[in-house]
């Protein structure tokens, strides 16, 4: 029964699996098909869909990366499209307005209107074919073609011969002249000789209009004449939202106005620029601040990515260059004062571990020392000494078995019988439990001694090897300086046997080492002989030398420095105050070479998954052109992980493009 069910659960969900597959490709297929017709929008949602089924389907991933880089190519290619459009505009009206321009000016002016007009219209092409479904592009299609027929009229007026450019310009000149005087029949003839010999003159049509109107409807034209030079008033003062009211009453009473139209769009372009503006304005504080706290945490990387942003868009805001320019500085202060507070601590630790492993607190010393080699890894002395507090430790660990010992319950059990035992005087009895022990733990410090009296009692001979193999011990420790070590194996012997031979002198000789400050911390080359008062002396001298030396600063002195103490050290390997700076400076010369470098994190799985969620929903308000909510989503990739290029790039790319 069990098998049948397992085999209908594998079934389940080979057939979940099955249904998922098909509606991935289904969606998939459906989103194609939106991708086809242009409508992007639709096929990016689709494909959104399937990444929440599919987090890690790299093919859809590629898909909704390829519109988002269709999208962007389009902004690209409509905003220089704009851009280039409106500088030839701007050039046609200058040349139409002038009447002061030398024949060198109009042929400079000519030749930037052909190369922006040309730039203009090829990038309104290479828009239109990515996504001609664009409602902006419907009146951009008629404005591109505007400014084609305007461009080559006027490059129509510039070959003329330099006799009728010169009869173009008396006329235009005359034909203002009588419209101010109000001779409109007059001005129409000056105009209509114009339109004789340039036919496509924009000029010249706009004034043959305008003096009909005035002969054909005074009232009307009056009005025209009016309102325009109320918005042309207006325009001056920068009130563009009253004076484009003004010229939209002259498109309701002549729709053919030309210049009033050309006012209009001029306003429209003031008015977007205010608005983007504002708007970017808003984003630019965003960073700022963003920025001021990044340098307030010591994020220098991200603080220099926000001011670059802040400067991209408004390039002169508040004091975003010189925090910018300070950075390089903040950061070498703040890497200057985490290497002071490291060798401080450093030093601090190493101290600390000196002296527990002086006072036989081996557990605090190896955890100072670790610290200190979590600190400076190519610490050599804490390598040294560590090494030593953990000898030590191993020792005591094997001398004693406490209750965090895996073997505590058995080797208790065994000690107390075999205390039972010799008490009760049945000493072979009692001898076997702490040979068990010695077995386990060939140290154990009691049952050593129940052993050592034990075969005092029974063996004398096989005391005394017992006992000499302890003494020999002792005397090892005795010679490489462990006094304390030495000292315990001697106070044993003498415990159990006060006649062992000489045991009073090496106890005295061991208490002596322990005595002597730092004795037991003593690792570098031994001393050959006893420190003089001669020696004492040059070495209190070097000491205070080397401490000048130090304080004066400069890697030259602190070398200096250097060599004195560890000259001191050689001599008397138990001078702490030299070990100690023997290790700040050298410390100090390793962290002096290193940086302060961020590391960067690994992300979790599910901080993967959050970023790239929000990555691709940048992408979908990319694509929405909602720009701020795009940017908005990227940063929050760039807050899980600051490294994250693309969610950079995007930024910096979204910026420059809204700030035009």
């Amino acid at each position: 029964m069990m098998k049948y069910k397992f085999a209908i659960c594998i079934l389940l969900s080979v057939v979940a699996i099955g249904a998922i597959a098909r509606d991935i490709d289904e969606m998939d297929r459906d989103a194609e098909a939106y991708f086809e017709k242009k409508d992007f929008s639709k096929a990016i949602n689709l494909w959104l869909n399937i990444l929440d089924i599919d987090p890690d389907n790299e093919r859809i991933q590629k898909k909704i990366e390829m519109i988002y880089d269709l999208k962007q190519k389009k902004d690209i290619s409509i905003q220089k499209a704009k851009i280039n459009y409106k500088l030839a505009k701007k050039t046609l009206m200058k040349i139409r307005k002038s009447e002061e321009l030398s024949s060198k000016e109009i042929d400079e002016s000519m030749n930037i209107i052909r190369d922006k007009s040309r730039i203009a219209i090829r990038s309104f092409i290479t828009a239109y074919r990515i996504d001609p479904k664009d409602p902006e592009f419907i009146e951009m299609k008629e404005e591109m073609r505007r400014l084609d027929k305007e461009v080559k009229a006027e490059e129509e007026r510039e070959k003329l011969s330099r006799e009728l450019k010169e009869k173009n310009l008396r006329l235009r000149s005359l034909a203002r002249k009588m419209m101010k005087e109000e001779k409109y029949e007059t001005a129409l003839q000056y105009w209509e000789e114009i339109l004789s010999f340039l036919p496509n003159d924009k000029v010249a049509k706009e004034g043959q209009r305008s003096a009909r109107l005035a002969i054909d409807n005074r009232l009307k034209f009056e009005k025209i004449k009016s309102l325009m030079a109320s918005g042309t008033q207006l325009l001056k003062e920068k009130k563009y939202k009253k004076a484009r009211l003004e010229f939209v009453q002259v498109m309701n009473i002549d729709p053919d106005n030309g210049d009033a139209k050309d006012f209009i769009e001029e306003i429209d372009d003031k008015i977007e620029e205010q608005r983007n503006y504002q708007a970017m304005l808003l984003q630019t504080e965003d960073f700022y601040q963003s920025g001021l706290n990044n340098l307030r945490n010591n994020e220098f990387d991200q603080a220099r990515e926000d001011f670059e942003n802040v400067i991209a868009l408004i390039e002169d805001y508040k004091d975003a260059k010189r925090r910018l320019a300070s950075i390089d500085r903040l950061r070498k202060e703040y890497e200057e004062r985490v290497k002071a507070a490291k060798l401080q601590r450093i030093t601090r630790e190493f101290q600390n571990g000196l002296i527990a492993l002086s006072e036989g607190r081996y557990k605090d010393a190896i955890s100072a020392f670790e610290i200190t080699l979590s600190l400076d890894s190519e610490n050599a002395l804490a390598k040294k000494y560590i090494a030593r507090a953990k000898d030590a430790q191993q020792l005591i660990e094997e001398e004693t078995v406490d209750e965090n010992s895996p073997y505590f319950d058995i080797i208790n059990s065994l000690i107390v019988s075999g205390k039972y035992l010799y008490e009760k005087g049945r000493y072979v009895e009692s001898r076997n439990k702490w040979n068990q022990i010695l077995k386990l733990f060939p140290k154990n410090k009691i049952a050593t001694e129940y052993a050592l009296r034990i075969d005092l009692k029974l063996n004398p001979g096989a005391y005394k090897i017992f006992a000499d193999r302890l003494i020999r011990e002792g005397k090892k420790f005795l010679k490489n300086r462990n006094y304390s070590a030495a000292l315990k194996k001697f106070e044993m012997i003498k415990s159990i046997s006060e006649e062992y031979p000489r045991i009073d002198e090496m106890i005295a000789k061991a208490k002596a080492g322990i005595r002597e400050k730092g004795s037991v911390i003593a690792l570098s080359a031994r001393r050959t002989g006893p420190i003089t008062p001669a020696l004492r002396k040059e070495i209190n001298r070097r000491y205070r030398l080397g401490i000048t030396y130090f304080r004066r600063g400069g890697k030259n002195n602190i070398e200096k420095a250097l060599a004195q103490f560890r000259w001191i050290v050689q001599r008397d390997p138990n001078h702490i105050k030299s070990i100690i700076s023997v290790n700040k400076i050298e410390a100090q010369l390793r962290i002096g070479t290193s940086t302060v470098k961020t590391r960067r994190k690994r992300l979790t799985d599910k901080q993967i998954r959050l970023a790239r969620k929000y990555y691709y929903r940048g992408i979908n308000y990319y694509s929405n052109n909602d720009f701020k909510k795009a940017i908005i989503e990227w940063r929050k990739v760039l807050a899980i992980d600051p490294y994250n290029v693309k969610a950079k790039n995007n930024i910096r790319k979204v910026l420059v493009y809204i700030g035009r």
